[in-house]
């Protein structure tokens, strides 16, 4: 593929809202829900079969193994046509956005809600595929096992801290001082270095934020991501000091974070691209509007700077992102980063699996774009680590869970990263005893 060559245009680009599509697709839609609903009620009634109610202090049945293998299959059944529903609920809502039918503030709570939807649809569909593999071999009492059982472990881990099975996970208690350490961040008088502005605030305005959302701080994760040889998530190489508006802005995918010279090998030298009008005349701090910030490079007090893998994952999540919701201007965003690549190629930044399965996860997408990304900054690692197709999509799912508490947590201003160092201590020692 030639990376010059101008992204193919998206054939809704220059449509005009039309009636008649929306209303197809809402038929479209209604149709998706009636199967939901009719394989949503034999399930149940399945359900009622093999596993029926009890009061509390009965004992159930033994459950019959061969009903409960149907059952299972049932179950990836509906949750993939739930999967179906939702994504045709989504694209109806962006439609009827674009329409100007509902308000763009409706239309964005109505999209967390649906992609909420999905994503839960998702991890039904994951543990019917786990209890059908189980019930096929013998009753072993495993999950999808690619390598004697720890990817599985990984992502048994992950949807603990994802999926709602853990309390909500803090940041490690270390966080803010080893990035500050690492980068020399601390500049005096209570002040803090901002990358961003190039200038230094009081503390309590820079934080340290995550490049790869905090939720996946696992080594396994990371090796799933980035392959064995990456550095830790959870070190200071997968952070940046950034004021908390510009932070806020980063996690929400408002602006990226790209090389200045994508011929440089390692890339010491980074710049900040403004890919949303809607901020370009907001204060990101006192001094610096997000226009302002459009082509600013970052800037740097020592040598130390954040891992390149890490920026590339935040990179390729924007893009992702900003089609998955059809943010405006999206296709303009898509083709100057077609023909104008920013990172270093070739880059083995990220496994191809997962590029291609984050890339269509709410659905197909612009081929052309996802397979240049492949080829020039994909790569499947000499590892033991082999993921069958089913981990590679419950990976992908947990990684888009992630990303969407984070941005929600950054767009409801939650984030509270500077604690006391007595609270810090209190949440380790909570850590261990967990």
């Amino acid at each position: 593929m030639n990376p010059s060559r101008a992204c193919s245009p998206d054939p809704s680009r220059a449509r005009s809202p039309d009636p008649d599509r929306l209303a197809a697709k809402k038929a479209q839609y209604e149709r998706a829900r009636c199967i939901s609903q009719e394989l949503g009620k034999a399930f149940d009634d399945l359900s009622q079969k093999v596993l029926p109610d009890r009061e509390p202090d009965e004992e159930r049945p033994q459950p019959d193994r061969q009903a409960s293998l149907e059952l299972a299959t049932l179950g990836i059944e509906l949750a993939s046509k739930q999967k179906e529903e939702y994504r045709l609920e989504r694209e109806l809502i962006i439609q009827e956005r674009d329409s100007k039918v509902i308000p763009p503030r409706d239309a964005k709570k109505r999209l967390r809600e649906a992609t909420g939807r999905f994503l839960s649809a998702g991890d039904a569909l994951w543990q019917h595929q786990a209890k059908k593999v189980r019930l096929q071999d013998s009753g072993i009492l495993r999950l999808l096992e690619p390598r004697g059982g720890e990817i599985s472990d990984c992502l048994l881990a992950l949807y603990k801290k994802c999926g709602g099975l853990e309390k909500t996970k803090k940041r490690p208690s270390s966080w803010r001082h080893e990035s500050l350490a690492y980068y020399a961040g601390e500049h005096g008088s209570g002040r803090v270095w901002c990358h961003a502005t190039g200038t230094s605030a009081p503390s309590d305005f820079i934080v340290s934020a995550h490049i790869v959302p905090f939720f996946l701080d696992s080594d396994e994760i990371g090796e799933i991501l980035f392959g064995s040889r990456a550095p830790a998530l959870r070190r200071a190489g997968n952070s940046l000091l950034l004021h908390k508006q510009i932070q806020k802005w980063f996690d929400t995918y408002h602006i990226l974070i790209v090389p200045v010279d994508a011929r440089e090998t390692p890339i010491t030298r980074w710049r900040i691209d403004v890919i949303s009008p809607d901020i370009m005349t907001s204060w990101g701090s006192n001094d610096h509007t997000g226009g302002d910030l459009d082509g600013k490079e970052l800037a740097f007090r020592n040598e130390k700077r954040p891992v390149s893998r890490f920026m590339y994952f935040h990179f390729v999540m924007a893009l992702i992102r900003i089609r998955d919701v059809k943010r405006q201007g999206w296709q303009d965003v898509w083709t100057r980063y077609y023909t104008q690549r920013p990172f270093p190629t070739p880059g083995a930044y990220m496994r191809r699996s997962m590029l291609l399965v984050l890339a269509t996860h709410f659905g197909t997408t612009d081929m052309d774009g996802v397979e240049s990304w492949i080829t020039d900054y994909g790569f499947e690692p000499e590892s033991p680590l082999k993921l069958s197709d089913d981990e590679t999509q419950e990976a992908a799912r947990r990684v888009h869970l992630a990303v969407e508490e984070a941005i929600a947590r950054a767009e409801v201003n939650e984030w509270e990263e500077d604690e006391s160092d007595e609270d810090e201590d209190e949440d380790e020692d909570e850590d261990e005893d967990n």
